[in-house]
């Protein structure tokens, strides 16, 4: 254990829901540390390439990346309690050793904390494609925001998908590649009307709806794919050098497997307080709500978490 320190709150994972309830701990005099598997903290800021024109603060001109050092500083500057580069492996059951009203967890490193309560703000990551021949296309396969922009010049981009991500991705790339082609399995986008309507205005940018990605074909190098129409099921070949996918996300839930109950599609189930089924432990954020992964929500729910947890630990008093 950690100097033998038993904290109100463990928070895991240090983007924006997990500093956010870092500064209302702060504020609301609850001793907590935030415990953050990278290196850096910020979470999917990092892949947030431009603007963010929804946040009602500060520089919305600001990049996810910029934003997230931000939040870093602010926090520590308000003497917030962070650690990076612990990834936490297991929480234990309550009832532990001579207190049974306190949680454990426990790092890569071997390290254990003790808290009397956990917010967990572990997120969600890129959801990964599963095509023919995959793996054979690897090096012309991408997924993540960050990619070296040269590699797209004079190329033939393919995107799969519908949401902001996507179309970000489509007017980005158009400004280097040959020809950029949007691909969504269903005639309905989850994008924003605002980028839904600069890329139908964008005469660089093809979309081809009720269409998903069948295959990746050609011989030491891609060149094309096979496309399947989602209503008739015929194929047919679009041209391609690069497919770039935005399949969304997935919640990073699996560490609370048979600890915690989850929706089929993994996120952490939560009442009004951000209550999870197991006394004691919190939630908000990506983790536990799909389709509303802005940042103000991650923002507002940290907050929020530190009032539940407030009246958790003082009915226990």
């Amino acid at each position: 254990m950690q100097n033998g320190t038993i904290y109100d709150v463990i928070i895991l994972g240090g983007g924006p829901s997990g500093i956010s309830c870092a500064l209302e701990c702060r504020d609301s005099n609850l001793s907590h540390i935030v415990l953050e598997k990278e290196r850096c903290f910020g979470g999917q800021l990092h892949e947030v390439p431009g603007p963010i024109p929804n946040l009602p603060a500060g520089n919305s001109a600001a990049g996810g990346k910029e934003l997230a050092w931000q939040l870093m500083e602010h926090a520590l500057a308000n003497r917030c309690n962070l650690k990076s580069n612990s990834e936490v492996v297991k929480i234990l059951e309550q009832d532990l050793g001579s207190d049974p009203d306190t949680l454990e967890v426990e790092t890569t490193g071997g390290d254990l904390y003790k808290g009397r309560s956990i917010y967990l703000a572990t997120g969600a990551r890129y959801r990964k494609p599963s095509f023919k021949n995959q793996e054979r296309f690897k090096d012309f396969l991408h997924y993540r925001h960050y990619v070296d922009e040269s590699l797209f010049i004079d190329k033939r981009v393919v995107i799969a998908g519908g949401g902001d991500s996507a179309f970000y991705a489509a007017l980005a790339r158009a400004d280097v590649a040959k020809s950029v082609t949007i691909l969504h399995r269903s005639e309905r986008f989850r994008a924003r009307p605002d980028l839904l309507e600069l890329v139908k205005k964008d005469s660089r940018i093809k979309i081809f709806t009720n269409k998903e990605i069948f295959s990746l074909e050609g011989d030491s190098k891609l060149d094309s794919c096979t496309v399947r129409d989602s209503r008739s099921g015929t194929t047919s070949s679009i041209p391609a050098d690069i497919v770039y996918t935005k399949f969304g996300y997935s919640p990073n839930s699996e560490l609370f497997e048979g600890i915690l109950e989850r929706t089929d599609s993994g996120h952490v189930l939560v009442d009004e307080n951000l209550s999870t089924s197991k006394p004691g432990i919190f939630a908000g954020g990506d983790l536990v709500r799909p389709g509303f992964d802005r940042i103000t929500v991650a923002f507002a729910q940290g907050t929020l978490a530190v009032r539940s947890i407030r009246d958790f630990l003082e009915k226990r008093l």
